[in-house]
């Protein structure tokens, strides 16, 4: 098998992933992959070490098992003087995460796969793969892999090989793992949301300096001469939900619809107090879970001021894992927690009696 017929077989075999039918690849994500190789092998097969690079396609058949195919060439060097020579090694494998800790991924999985070298080597057998990769943003993560390879053909002769390179995810747009944000009318008081737990003196001052704007926003609406109302339907209407991807902060396309319906009324009602609270699932440390519930208000908050609502109207802050509306097990079991809620705060004036 030359290195050009093992080129094209893992074209064939990326085609043939991403050309899966769509009900399959609804069923999880699409990881694309480079990285440079090492490798050492065993001194009977009349090689020493290698160094080169490679890529990667791999399918996500659920949340903790994949599919994958690696093709990687590397430049190896041969004892007693020798002419170096290139060797191509074409695997596929089965792929799982046993722990997710945060952005850190535990990976094992084993496959099969055939190698051949530039002279005489032409071989095949199985490996097992160990590895680690941790998330850089929302689709890229840094992968690195350890991988051990028996040569069934060479009397089982083994190399070993260290991965080292980035993945980026491309995930189905039908893919809708609930994380919840709910939209609701709150009482005609104001509220004053504290953290009673905060852990930092700056969240301590970005809470008080949050309450001091409420305030005065409260104080201006008191003393204005002329307010626009709005209606009980109006408030009715905020209540809605829209979804965000597992782990993510990023709006999908129907949450943005959801939104854009809403905006309308936040602009016919210029008194109107957005206040948004991120939430968390209880997976995940106390600390990451507060940075991912700031980051889905956030991204709330950028989408509608980006649309004419006034940046001072808006209030976020983050609960993260506090406040859980369920205690259940599991991915699907929590999915009620991972939400962020609309509180939209009024003076009483301001709403109109039917």
């Amino acid at each position: 098998m030359s290195v050009r017929t093992l080129r094209v077989g893992l074209a064939a075999l990326a085609a043939l992933t991403y050309a899966a039918p769509a009900a399959a690849q609804q069923r999880g994500t699409i990881e694309f992959g480079g990285f440079g190789s090492t490798a050492r092998f065993d001194n009977a097969l009349s090689l020493k070490t290698a160094f080169g690079g490679g890529g990667r396609v791999g399918a996500y058949l659920d949340p903790r098992w994949s599919l994958e195919f690696e093709q990687a060439e590397m430049r190896a060097t041969r004892p007693n003087g020798l002419r170096d020579v290139n060797v191509g090694v074409l695997s596929g494998r089965v792929v799982y995460t046993p722990i997710t800790a945060g952005r850190l991924s535990l990976l094992v999985g084993a496959g099969a796969g055939v190698s051949t070298e530039t002279n005489f080597m032409h071989s095949y057998g199985v490996d097992a793969l160990a590895g680690f990769k941790i998330g850089v943003r929302d689709n890229v993560a840094l992968r690195v892999d350890g991988v051990m390879d028996w040569l069934a053909n060479e009397e089982w002769k083994t190399y070993q090989s260290v991965r080292v390179g980035l993945s980026v995810y491309r995930r189905p747009a039908g893919r809708t793992m609930t994380n919840t944000i709910a939209m609701e009318p709150s009482r005609p008081a104001p509220m004053t949301m504290v953290h009673a737990d905060s852990v930092s003196a700056g969240e301590t001052r970005r809470l008080r300096g949050r309450d001091a704007a409420l305030d005065a926003l409260r104080d201006s609406l008191r003393n204005a001469p002329s307010r626009p109302v709005t209606t009980a339907a109006n408030m009715e209407s905020m209540e809605a939900s829209i979804n965000f991807k597992f782990d993510k902060s990023d709006l999908t396309d129907s949450a943005r619809m959801v939104l854009d319906d809403k905006i309308r009324v936040f602009r016919a009602n210029s008194t109107m107090t957005i206040v948004i609270v991120g939430y968390t699932d209880l997976t995940g440390s106390d600390a990451y879970n507060m940075a991912l519930g700031t980051r889905r208000a956030e991204a709330a908050k950028a989408y509608i001021v980006a649309r004419g609502i006034a940046e001072q109207r808006v209030v976020i802050e983050s609960k993260g894992m506090r406040q859980p509306l369920t205690q259940a097990a599991g991915e699907e079991g929590q999915a009620p927690n991972r939400r962020a809620r609309f509180r939209l705060l009024m003076t009483p004036s301001v709403i109109a009696k039917p």
